[in-house]
């Protein structure tokens, strides 16, 4: 995890938080972005197999949410972010928006003005289909309070009531090779 907005994880990395109510965990799954060593299929790929066999989709073992963190200090829509986008839709599947959370972050590098009027784009046109559909936008202000409220924002639901993301029932259920899943086709 890095502090700028280049990525810095190199694998899939899930690591396991108590929460503070002191009754459960909470397990974060940090992803590797795209960058010059790695390209889109290759991080798509890492993710895939994380979700479909490490993870073990196949146990029924089905994730709560989604954060999906966008720097807040990006000024413009460029044509990896929007690809990247494409990626994250089909990867997580129309049934799943309603469990994503955009989280915008570095808020300490861009005034309250720009920062918002940034914000306000992204939820009214670059991520407006996903927020019809129920995706959320929370700002993360660099603080462990800010993170754990942002937690606690994604839906507690029962095993039961959890679905498979789009990506997992594409390669576990129809068998597709990652090039023929939504997210796969997005890049």
């Amino acid at each position: 995890v890095g502090r700028g907005s280049t990525s810095f994880t190199k694998e899939v990395c899930p690591v396991r938080y108590p929460h503070p109510d002191g009754v459960r965990s909470v397990i974060l799954v940090d992803t590797p972005g795209c960058n010059a060593v790695m390209t889109d299929f290759h991080v798509l790929g890492e993710i895939a197999l994380w979700l479909t066999r490490r993870f073990s989709y196949e146990k029924n073992i089905k994730l709560n949410g989604v954060l999906y963190f966008h720097p807040i200090s990006n000024d413009e829509i460029k044509e990896r972010m929007t690809r990247n986008y494409n990626i994250f839709k089909g990867l997580c599947g129309k049934d799943n928006f309603q469990n994503v959370i955009f989280v915008t972050t570095m808020w300490d590098r861009v005034s309250e003005e720009v920062g918002s009027e940034r914000e306000q784009y992204l939820q009214s046109d670059f991520w407006r289909e996903m927020i019809g559909l129920g995706s959320t936008i929370h700002r993360f202000e660099g603080t462990t309070e800010s993170a754990w409220k942002i937690i606690n924002s994604l839906p507690a639901s029962h095993m039961a009531e959890r679905r498979p993301l789009q990506i997992q029932r594409e390669m576990v259920d129809d068998c597709l090779p990652l090039h023929r899943t939504a997210a796969g086709r997005a890049i």
